[in-house]
């Protein structure tokens, strides 16, 4: 991959932690959340059931708060490396 190409994506590699499982909330509903990369309190997660990516704030209780859905993981990546990482959770 050239160079060029490689900025045209997001570069979540460094943020990459053991994905982990949370439960999170949208509209009501609770589902399972894999959270697979952290950044300051903004994680990147796949809800399966939802068939969607998100990002959202991991407070101190280990909850997931703020999230929003994204209908692809590049979409998802794009908004988590824009989040500010000085805003508490």
């Amino acid at each position: 991959m050239s160079r060029e190409e490689h900025k045209k994506y997001p570069d979540i590699v460094p943020c990459l932690v053991q994905p982990f499982e949370k439960a999170c909330e949208v509209g009501g509903r609770r589902y399972a959340a894999l959270v697979f990369a952290r950044r300051g309190p903004h994680i990147l997660f796949a809800a399966e059931a939802a068939r969607r990516f998100g990002v959202g704030l991991l407070d101190a209780s280990g909850s997931v708060r703020h999230s929003t859905q994204y209908p692809t993981l590049d979409s998802a990546s794009r908004a988590f490396l824009a989040a500010p990482v000085g805003v508490d959770a």
